[in-house]
């Protein structure tokens, strides 16, 4: 993928707050970690005064309809049609196994997964309230229950509801989804061989991959249209342009708390990226090294997300580009392996930082900069992840998905009711 260049913005910010710069008697860590934007940096940007003009209801109505028509919604549909192309490349596999084919699959995963992985700035709402997040994307998978359906052909195993209570016994979610389909389709980053899966792995592989594209398309729907179920009786987009009440969606500044949130919105995500999916394994991998155990002995390897396909940092820095579209308002339109494009305008953005720098310009410029700051901290990160755990790499990755989230959380602070 295509590397952002944020040192235009960080050019762009030294005019945004008419307040002498800081000098390093203002940042208590002298700016040894964090370059200053536009004179401000994490630690001081609360001294910086907002503007004191007031956002309009069709200011933030604009943003909020941005979000839904040029954000959600078009990453569900791409994802919904790479997934209904993952489909058919296994059901092509499966009827004529060969190594192209395989191979075909593996693309049309990765494909599938970008979307996915960019849409998790936003698992509220029917991704919640549905459970399609843990039914199409729990980690760890269940191995041993997953070859024991393998070996007995019980496929109804994979087909009930999501159960994530501590009591739950082989759960369906932990035997479907993304990293199930992974698992059947990858070896250590590349497709296995067409000789090597069973009948019985090509069936499991299309139930798999036949429930993954269902559920994708109903949570599409369920934004879309509703289901005119309990949960999500009515469309969700509308009702977030609306705010009128519905699913307790009660005013823009609702529904703009709601995307920046830190349970499952962007704040949220930034959270897990830097905490869960790089910070657990890293600690887990450092606590059984110091034990003697090491590759698949250890548990920080195994609890790599994504790491049959060696798609781990892919799947990170998606997540921050989720974030990215968020905030400038698009979305991509890219493929595995292809340079980044968007559908929004990088210099004028029409998401949330449009409000953001309404309100407090130093602040939106620092937001900016820090995404773009984020993602390159991850792609510093040697690939593949899980044999790289111990790279000094990973500490500033790490420190960076902090320092957004920290930012996200004042962003939201503005929206507060």
């Amino acid at each position: 993928m295509k590397k952002s260049n944020f040192f235009t913005l960080m050019l762009m910010g030294c005019s945004l707050c008419f307040l002498p710069a800081c000098s390093d008697n203002d940042d208590p860590d002298n700016g040894k970690t964090e370059p200053p934007v536009g004179g401000w940096t994490i630690k001081t940007i609360d001294q910086c005064p907002d503007s004191g003009e007031k956002l309009t209801d069709a200011q933030m109505d604009a943003v909020v309809e941005t979000f839904v028509d040029e954000v959600a919604l078009p990453t569900y549909k791409t994802m919904v049609d790479n997934m209904n192309k993952l489909q058919q490349a296994v059901d092509a596999f499966a009827a004529s196994p060969n190594d192209n084919a395989l191979e075909e699959a593996c693309t049309e995963w990765r494909n599938a997964r970008i979307y996915w992985e960019q849409s998790e700035a936003f698992l509220f709402g029917p991704a919640d309230l549905e459970s399609f997040d843990p039914s199409m994307d729990s980690w760890p998978l269940d191995k041993n229950g997953i070859d024991q359906i393998i070996k007995n052909g019980n496929w109804d195993a994979i087909e009930g509801s999501v159960d994530e209570s501590e009591t739950a016994e082989n759960p369906a979610q932990n035997l479907r989804g993304f990293h199930t389909v992974e698992y059947l389709l990858f070896k250590d980053g590349n497709a296995k061989k067409a000789a090597d899966l069973s009948a019985n792995e090509i069936i499991y592989l299309q139930k798999a991959v036949k429930h993954l594209a269902n559920d994708g398309t109903n949570l599409y729907k369920a934004w879309k249209d509703g289901l005119g179920d309990e949960d999500v009786p009515t469309s969700y987009a509308e009702a977030m342009k609306k705010h009128d009440g519905t699913y307790t969606l009660s005013s823009a500044n609702a529904a703009l708390e709601l995307i920046l949130n830190g349970g499952n919105g962007m704040a949220a995500i930034a959270n897990e990226v830097g905490e869960s999916k790089i910070g657990v394994p890293v600690d887990d991998y450092a606590k059984d090294a110091a034990a003697g155990k090491f590759g698949e002995d250890n548990s920080g390897v195994l609890g790599v997300e994504s790491w049959y396909s060696w798609n781990s940092l892919d799947d990170y820095e998606d997540n921050i580009q989720s974030i990215r579209n968020c905030y400038y308002g698009g979305h991509m339109t890219t493929s595995f392996g292809e340079d980044d494009h968007y559908t929004y305008d990088e210099e004028n953005p029409g998401g949330i930082s449009k409000l953001v720098k309404v309100i407090n310009p130093a602040l939106d410029s620092l937001v900016m900069v820090q995404i773009d700051k984020t993602i390159e901290a991850i792609r510093a990160i040697p690939a593949p992840f899980r044999n790289n755990l111990d790279a000094p790499e990973v500490t500033p990755a790490r420190e960076e998905c902090a320092n957004l989230k920290i930012l996200l959380d004042k962003v939201k602070a503005k929206f507060q009711d």
